[in-house]
């Protein structure tokens, strides 16, 4: 496997410390947070946890302006789910009960509401990915169908799947193939899309065994088109070949390193790394292509009132761009997480002091 050797002995590591004090947002840190922590060789970094504009940094001129005029009311979650970036610094997150999709723009320090009155036309946007011109697409659990809209965010159109299916949760796009990989939940399969909305085959039917589906919520796809499935109440991720035929599968019910308690989001780094987001035990899990267990980063943390570095209470989405940077919706802290696979040219820009402190 390309990239650092993962040391074989790796258990979760509840993050006991590193969750810090301080008031709520991303505020500069004295110390970087790393999993596994320092004397290790890390290879995870936390670089930030949003719930708002007030946690974006500000300029002079905005401060002013604020002192004279006050704030606006922030752009607040209320149940965010599916997340997706652009690599660029577009974050979009999907927010299903206020009937929207937020945006962060990192670079600009901004953010706003996606599109126009999309809260007539968005019923329970869920999953969301971008193909390779950057348009949009946004899976509707309720209304049953995909919302499709171009960079500047204006409708192109949708795909109706209330033909085949019951309710589409998880999306991923295949960008080499040109297909939609939609995870039908409720009908415990997988329907196979072309990106005209053409319906090409559905794999999985409802119970346990090889190929087989209980709520089967999020996708995501290798560099090799295979299809890697968070097989959510059995407990374990399923992978399958471009045609939907079963390749492997790894992970059963527990909360042991390596198990699962409540699968929810799934994704991949440019290694083909897979992680996994227990939405129960409150952290995401990382695995060889494999399914070799690796890593845990995470733990339960209610963070009302403070930052807590990789923090979780009920963990959701899960999506990592072209630069390896991973985004967590972080549920019921109303907010997402950032984090960063410290692969080769990321500490090539960001060395480890190897005397620093620890994750305190």
């Amino acid at each position: 496997m390309k990239g650092f050797c993962w040391r074989s002995k790796m258990v979760a590591l509840l993050i006991t410390v590193g969750l810090s004090a301080g008031c709520a947002g991303t505020p500069p840190m004295k110390h970087r947070f790393y999993w596994p922590p320092l004397p290790d060789d890390p290879k995870i970094e936390w670089l930030g946890a949003y719930r708002s504009q007030d946690d974006l940094p500000k300029t002079g001129s905005q401060l002013f302006f604020e002192g004279i005029f006050g704030k606006d009311d922030p752009i607040a979650f209320n149940r965010p789910s599916g997340i997706a970036a652009d690599g660029e610094g577009l974050v979009y997150v999907n927010d299903p009960l206020n009937h929207a999709i937020v945006v962060y723009d990192l670079k600009k320090n901004k953010v706003h509401l996606f599109g126009r009155n999309l809260e007539s036309v968005l019923q329970e946007p869920m999953g969301i990915d971008l193909d390779t011109a950057g348009n949009v697409y946004v899976a509707d659990a309720d209304a049953k169908k995909i919302f499709i809209f171009n960079k500047a965010e204006q409708p192109v159109r949708n795909i109706d799947l209330s033909p085949f299916s019951k309710r589409p949760i998880g999306i991923a796009i295949d960008k080499e193939r040109k297909r939609i990989i939609v995870c039908d939940a409720q009908g415990h399969k997988i329907d196979v899309l072309d990106l005209s909305g053409k319906h090409l085959f559905s794999f999985g039917k409802r119970g346990g065994g090889d190929g087989e589906f209980s709520v089967p919520a999020w996708a995501t796809l290798l560099s090799d088109g295979t299809i890697v499935v968070a097989d959510s109440l059995n407990a374990r991720v399923q992978l399958f070949d471009p045609e939907g035929k079963f390749i492997s599968k790894f992970g059963n019910r527990g909360d042991n390193p390596g198990e699962f308690q409540m699968l929810k989001g799934i994704a991949r780094d440019s290694e083909d790394h897979i992680y996994a987001v227990d939405g129960k035990g409150n952290n995401f899990s990382i695995f060889s292509p494999k399914g070799e267990y690796l890593l845990t980063v995470g733990g339960a943390f209610t963070a009302d009132s403070k930052i807590a570095p990789g923090g979780f209470l009920l963990p959701m989405g899960i999506f990592i761009d072209k630069n390896n940077t991973i985004y967590v919706v972080d549920q019921m802290n109303y907010r997402f997480q950032v984090f960063q696979y410290m692969d080769e040219r990321y500490l090539k820009d960001h060395p480890v002091e190897k005397g620093a402190a620890l994750n305190k």
